[in-house]
């Protein structure tokens, strides 16, 4: 599925920049992005569980293949760090690569008004410098990432293709269809992911963390909203606000489905809780069951968020009420 996602999103992409249609080629970009990313969430991050295959050793392999392909990050440093990030003594802290992606990309401090925090989250996925800084750490890491046969792998497979696309005279051709999606739709698809990918508990459950911090950290973020329609509303009256939310639900909604909240990470909290269940590719399902089960031996069942800027701007709240925690463990100079 992903690498379908990723072949027609770059077909598309390609046949958008050789006719020279903007919309053509804008539709490709958001489906070979949200290919790219479902690769990465879905099949490189469950390899970095040892999930994918039965033998640990094809689970790297693969993942190293995935990683060198897109040029993400090596995939030895993210199976460490992303260790790290499924402890509860080192989530939300600056251990965890995703808080510190939120600190020290975005800049978001819990003293941010939450206007403040979305003009920042906003600005840092859509601005140029800040891709150009990505992709450039992306190749930097590559180059000296300690597995000296994967970066080699890595550097000669993308040079070759640059090569091959320079020499046949489509170079603009691989940079539009290929490269933009890899590097400039990567960024924007995780900047925005990532501010939905976790919330801050309660003070105290920061404190102990607990098993509860496990269930109160992370919370479904399911993509729509209801149909509302107000009690009384005649005919033409009722009718618009099913015009209205259907424009959202195919418009708005299903773009941030394919682009930013695509493959598990609506049911991300599925995840934190059943970190090795083999029912992965079965999220929704797999979630549904155990919050009707009762998740036990979780103290609290499953939090749904619905709509992606309701869960952001609740995270972003979240975090403010977060400030004296934050404040009582850190330096001055982090900004807090």
């Amino acid at each position: 599925m992903s690498a379908g996602l990723i072949a027609l999103g770059v077909v598309v992409a390609g046949v958008g920049d050789l006719q020279g249609s903007l919309a053509l080629w804008l539709s490709g970009f958001v489906v070979a992005t949200g290919g790219i990313k479902q690769m990465q969430v879905m099949i490189c991050h469950n390899c970095a569980h040892d999930m994918v295959f039965e033998q640990r050793e094809l689970n790297l392999r693969v993942g190293r293949l995935i990683s060198g392909v897109l040029m993400l990050k090596p995939f030895d440093i993210y199976k460490k760090e992303h260790a790290l990030h499924h402890s509860s003594k080192t989530l939300l802290t600056d251990d965890d690569d995703t808080l510190s992606y939120l600190q020290g990309v975005v800049g978001l401090k819990p003293s941010d008004s939450t206007a403040v925090m979305w003009v920042k989250l906003v600005t840092t996925a859509l601005s140029p410098l800040v891709m150009l800084r990505s992709a450039w750490g992306r190749l930097k890491a590559t180059v000296t990432a300690p597995n000296r046969p994967v970066s080699a792998f890595t550097l000669i497979f993308w040079a070759t293709t640059a090569l091959l696309a320079a020499a046949v005279g489509h170079f603009e051709l691989f940079v539009m269809a290929w490269v933009v999606p890899v590097f400039a739709g990567y960024h924007i698809s995780t900047t925005f992911r990532l501010a939905a990918e976790h919330t801050w508990p309660s003070i105290d459950v920061l404190e102990r963390r607990g098993i509860d911090f496990i269930c109160e950290s992370t919370t479904g973020v399911f993509i729509g909203e209801a149909l509302r329609i107000p009690e009384g509303a005649g005919g033409v009256r009722r009718w618009a606000h099913i015009g209205l939310w259907l424009i959202k639900m195919l418009g708005f909604h299903l773009f941030i489905r394919l682009f930013v909240m695509v493959g598990d990470t609506p049911c991300h909290d599925f995840h934190h809780r059943r970190p090795r269940s083999k029912d992965w590719p079965n999220y929704v399902t797999a979630r549904e069951r155990d919050r009707i089960d009762g998740s036990q031996p979780f103290p609290s069942n499953y939090t749904d968020h619905w709509g992606y800027i309701n869960a952001v701007t609740t995270n972003f709240r979240n975090f403010q009420q977060a400030l004296p925690y934050y404040a009582n463990r850190f330096a001055p100079s982090k900004g807090f």
